[in-house]
């Protein structure tokens, strides 16, 4: 069916974003961490660490959504899913 197909696709896109943020979340706390609390880039680099937080909010959701239409995940690249 189009829908599974379309929760696959989507469960797929949520779990790689989610693995991408993990990294950009990790690298902007550990920037965070080594600068002295009044360093000019620490604002820019608060604000892209509520960024991704949301984003990583956002894909948690859409892997909840696709988690209680019966998708799970496919061990197979996105691009794979969306050529076929």
């Amino acid at each position: 069916m189009k829908a599974d197909r379309v929760c696959a696709v989507a469960a797929a896109a949520a779990h790689d974003l989610n693995d991408e943020l993990t990294v950009i979340l990790s690298s902007v706390t550990d920037s965070i961490l080594s600068l002295e609390p009044g360093h000019p880039a620490r604002p820019l680099l608060l604000d892209l660490q509520s960024a991704a937080q949301r984003c990583a909010w956002k894909a948690s959701g859409l892997l909840n959504y696709s988690a209680r239409h019966g998708a799970q995940p496919v061990a197979a690249p996105l691009e794979t899913l969306l050529d076929n």
